[in-house]
This record gives C-alpha cells, sequence and structure tokens, in this order.
C-alpha cells in the first residue's frame, strides 16, 4: 500500500486526540518501513539518469536495498520492539511497534511480486500474493479498491475522533489528493 494509506491507518487504530507523543510515534512507525524505499528512490534519482524500469526493475532487486527492505518490514523485529516495549512500559515505543506491525499486515496481502521478507531474519521467504495494490498483471484494480475501502474509513474515523482543524484538514486533503489521483489514473487507463 501507499505511504498516506499506511499513516491513516495506523492512527485510525491507534492514535488519540490530545496524546501528541502517542500520535507522533504511530505515524513514525507507520511510515518507517517505508524509509528504506523512499531512500532508494532518492539516491537512484539524485546519482543518475536511470529509468523508472531500471530503477524499479533492476536496482530495487540490489543490496544494500534488499536488505534495508527486509530490516524495515520484518514482523519478528517489530514483534521484538513490542515486547521490549511492554517490559520497559514505554507507551510510545509500544505504538511505534505496533504501527510497525499494522504497516506489515496492510502490506502482506497486497504485494505480488514486489513482497516483503516480512519473516527477515527467520526467513528470507516471500508471500507473493495473487492481488497488488498497484499492478494490473496481478489483480491490481482489487487491490485499489482495497486501498481505497482503508483510506476512506480511515479517513472516516479519523475525522469523527479528531476536532482539531489541522488534522480534519489534513485527513480531508489526503483522502480528497487520493480520490482525484484515482479518478484521473481511471480516466488516463480508459483513454487506451
Amino acid at each position: 500500500m501507499n505511504a498516506p494509506t499506511h499513516l491513516m491507518a495506523a492512527a485510525a487504530i491507534l492514535a488519540r486526540p490530545n496524546d501528541r507523543l502517542r500520535n507522533l510515534a504511530v505515524l513514525f512507525g507507520a511510515l518507517a518501513p517505508d524509509l528504506s524505499i523512499f531512500v532508494f528512490y532518492g539516491w537512484m534519482k539524485l546519482g543518475g539518469e536511470k529509468s523508472e524500469r531500471e530503477i524499479w526493475g533492476e536496482a530495487y532487486w540490489t543490496e544494500p536495498w534488499q536488505t534495508l527492505g527486509a530490516i524495515s518490514n520484518t514482523v519478528p523485529l517489530a514483534a521484538g520492539l513490542f515486547v521490549i516495549a511492554l517490559w520497559a512500559r514505554a507507551l510510545w515505543l509500544r505504538m511505534f511497534a505496533l504501527a510497525l506491525l499494522i504497516h506489515a499486515a496492510l502490506d502482506f496481502p497486497v504485494h505480488a511480486e514486489d513482497a516483503h521478507r516480512h519473516f527477515w531474519p527467520l526467513s528470507d521467504w516471500r508471500f507473493q500474493s495473487p492481488v497488488s495494490y498497484w499492478d494490473p498483471a496481478y489483480n491490481g484494480a482489487l487491490g485499489v479498491a482495497a486501498e481505497a475501502a482503508v483510506l476512506f474509513a480511515s479517513g472516516f474515523v479519523l475525522w469523527r475522533r479528531f476536532e482539531i482543524i489541522c488534522v480534519r484538514i489534513a485527513v480531508a486533503a489526503t483522502v480528497l489528493l487520493y480520490a482525484a489521483v484515482g479518478v484521473y489514473w481511471s480516466l488516463a487507463f480508459a483513454g487506451g
């Protein structure tokens, strides 16, 4: 799934009004698994004139990017961090770890050929789902619909839970931007 959906879903499940530290931990935990991807893409774009096909079809599958992706998307490490947080009675760390786990749970069923090694370092196995969150060759339309449902439901929950205007603006902007991009791509693909 895309980063905004991860942020919105984790926040809908874990964030609470008037608890800034908890909410920041949730947001950072929801984003952390994708940080290696953002760094990778920035590095590839700044470091040369690679095409999108070269970036995602070749460079993405090389080291150190695959190991960094495994580390940042692993369930065993996130679960271990959660246990440490329980032992330390650190609510912010518990929220961070739970957001990591929510991120993994959302990615697991919608990554096909680009699946993560969710059980690293215990295993290099990748669950290659028949549904992709983006690839039409792997039921991408179903993946996009599922992601939209998660994003819109999360937006509804957050809108109702938070009365702070800046939070509501961020929620509305995210939902509207996602809807606009979806309409744009639907029209672009329908046109040929």
